[in-house]
């Protein structure tokens, strides 16, 4: 019984990953369609003097869009990416 619940729990786990990293695929197609993300656990909009920085968290990914007057485009990445303050050269 234990070599079947451990096999069971194994197979559910590589699933739930595999779906994970199929997600995280969909996403950043859908980024690079200029889409909205299917998966959005939080929303945070940054204020500035010269604009707005959206910012959508997703499962372990997020996206970030600039609209500011020294930074406009958008940045997709991984959770720990973090919010450009310049334009980097």
């Amino acid at each position: 019984m234990r070599k079947i619940l451990s096999l069971v729990f194994k197979i559910l786990l590589i699933t739930i990953v595999v779906l994970w990293i199929g997600l995280i695929f969909v996403e950043a197609g859908r980024y690079k369609k200029d889409e909205s993300m299917l998966v959005v656990l939080k929303e945070e909009t940054l204020n500035y003097d010269d604009g707005h920085v959206y910012v959508y968290y997703g499962l372990g990914y997020k996206k970030i869009v600039y609209e500011r007057l020294s930074i406009n485009g958008k940045q997709f990445g991984h959770i720990f990416t973090t919010v450009r303050e310049k334009v980097d050269k």
